[in-house]
């Protein structure tokens, strides 16, 4: 552009200039926007829903649809609680159906005071995100060791985990539902009430045994595949001898 005559040599050095500072300062300018950004998209801290001091008896964290019936249940022996939920979507569709339930993290311990901790009896943990749960059954444990609590798991490692935590009621959230569904299979099958529900009986007797016993192994991961076995194996062998004295039985009674 200078031979040509276009820019002045003056000229030239000043755009040089800039395009070098314009290089230079790029690099610093991503970064700072970048750290503007981020400022600008985090997330503010959620404003979570006053509770008026009224002292129910009853906790009920998380209010999906195990917290409902929970809760529903209470409601209609009059029986007074507290309802929290972490999502305000939740909470503002669920509210429109009349029911008590509040914004606010059963995890943190001013949310559980707020909720009235400090004079209810019983927690029942019903939070659908395991690691949320076992955190409120641990925060419970430590501040508020009088509250009874029980607790719904997604599954037996979510169990231990509540275990783990000091909880003793842990109810497994598809347990009792696929057992009476089992029940009604055994019954469409030809199967008297009375055998099916004796034999769904002893599953879930066995089970829970089972689930108790398992505990101390529960991070071992070998330990428990060859317990697992050894469980299925038993309930087969309990089975058989059960079948096996009532065949007895019948020879007798028509001996």
């Amino acid at each position: 552009a200078v031979a040509s005559g276009v820019l002045t040599p003056a000229a030239e050095e000043i755009l040089i200039l800039v395009v070098s500072l314009s290089m230079a300062l790029s690099p610093l300018i991503a970064l700072s926007n970048d750290a503007l950004t981020s400022r600008l998209s985090t997330p503010a801290r959620p404003v979570f829903d006053a509770i008026p001091n009224e002292e129910p008896p009853v906790i009920v964290a998380g209010f999906g649809r195990f917290g409902q019936i929970v809760a529903r249940t209470l409601a209609a022996r009059k029986i007074p609680f507290t309802a929290l939920d972490v999502s305000a979507a939740h909470v503002d569709f669920v509210k429109r159906f009349g029911n008590k339930v509040y914004y606010g993290d059963a995890s943190r311990l001013e949310m559980l005071r707020a909720a009235g901790a400090g004079d209810a009896k019983i927690i029942v943990i019903a939070i659908d995100d395991m690691d949320a749960s076992v955190r409120t059954a641990e925060t419970v444990g430590r501040h508020f060791p009088h509250l009874k609590i029980f607790a719904r798991a997604r599954n037996r490692q979510h169990a231990y985990r509540l275990m783990d935590a000091g909880v003793t009621q842990v109810q497994r959230e598809t347990f009792l539902s696929s057992l009476q569904t089992a029940q009604d299979v055994l019954m469409a099958l030809g199967m008297s009430f009375a055998e099916a529900q004796r034999t769904t009986e002893k599953f879930r007797a066995h089970d829970e045994k089972r689930l108790a016993e398992h505990y101390t192994h529960h991070n071992d991961d070998q330990k428990m595949r060859d317990l697992a076995k050894a469980a299925s194996r038993e309930l087969e062998e309990m089975f058989e001898r059960d079948a096996a004295d009532e065949t007895m039985s019948g020879r007798e009674n028509t001996g």
